[in-house]
């Protein structure tokens, strides 16, 4: 099942000429989940087969790719990785028990062998989500020194970077991800986010435009927001927080709408802005300090009118 399911979402996404796709995005999203698929990370796979139905609901072939993959998911669990590394299946049967320690001795030694850019992904992996940044990107280093063109490992780099603030490294390794999975939505919203950290505004706001256009989701407007209020476009940015607030309720959206507030010298709707900032914060410090300040502010303007 696995192996004909593999090599109907391959053929799929090599034929050019497909008249179920609809456009270039659909095609790209396809093959993004191939990707997936050839690196056993079914779950992700489903995530772009959801993107290509949510374009085009009707697209009867990704239909039921989706259903042979949640198959595939919930049946046998003996992936393509573990076929082509054995040590990969050794190091989640550690996991799965909840032995770290001979979880990562296997993806070690997984990477002595055969398809090790697959071993050095996952234990990336394993020490991301342990918060040692360096040896994980060392290990996704490793990966594309194994396999030049695995894309994966340059998006995994790339966001890696960006979390302990290598803003300036983000570019390259996003960018060369971008080569291979050109309509990517989260690769262009890391770009933009490392952009907005080194205050190339411009270039930030026309890769979240990029990610605008291919998922118009709240995460992806909130950025657009914040490009707007260092942009000074203050009315704008508010504006869009404001709509934002049904589906993100953040100490943060509220701390940006009072600065704005600031901006616009509204300052009873900075201060109420910013006491539901310091009520969903847990830096109160920071925002104790900002709130005092304000009402100085209006405290000063009171007294100044009578």
């Amino acid at each position: 099942m696995k192996k004909f399911l593999l090599s109907l979402i391959l053929s799929m996404s090599i034929c050019c000429n497909l008249s179920v796709l609809a456009d270039e995005v659909e095609e790209d999203y396809l093959d993004i989940a191939a990707n997936y698929c050839v690196i056993g990370d079914y779950e992700a796979a489903l995530v772009y087969l959801d993107k290509i139905l949510m374009i085009n609901p009707n697209n009867q072939n990704v239909i039921d790719l989706k259903k042979g993959l949640i198959h595939v998911i919930e049946g046998d669990k003996k992936s393509f990785v573990t076929g082509v590394n054995p040590y990969i299946k050794q190091a989640q049967e550690a996991k799965r028990i909840g032995d770290e320690k001979e979880e990562v001795a296997a993806l070690i030694s997984g990477t002595q062998v055969e398809n090790s850019y697959l071993a050095y992904y996952y234990l990336g992996n394993y020490f991301r989500d342990k918060d040692n940044f360096l040896k994980a990107l060392d290990a996704y280093n490793g990966a594309l020194s194994a396999k030049a063109d695995f894309a994966q490992a340059y998006l995994a780099s790339a966001v890696t970077l960006f979390d302990v603030g290598r803003y300036e490294a983000v570019i390259n390794p996003i960018d060369k991800y971008l080569t291979f999975n050109p309509n990517d939505d989260l690769a262009y919203a890391v770009k933009s986010r490392a952009e907005f950290e080194l205050g190339m505004l411009e270039e930030s706001r026309e890769d979240n435009e990029k990610a605008i256009r291919i998922n118009n989701c709240p995460e992806y407007q909130f950025d657009r927001a914040k490009i707007l209020y260092k942009s000074e476009d203050y009315k704008t940015a508010k504006d869009i927080f404001t709509q934002l607030l049904p589906d993100i309720q953040t100490s943060k959206i509220y701390e940006y709408m009072s600065y704005c507030d600031i901006a616009l010298e509204d300052y009873m709707s900075a201060l109420m802005n910013i006491n539901k900032a310091l009520i969903l914060s847990d830096d109160d410090e920071f925002l104790e300090i900002k709130y005092n300040e304000i009402k100085e502010i209006l405290e000063k303007n009171n007294n100044e009118q009578t």
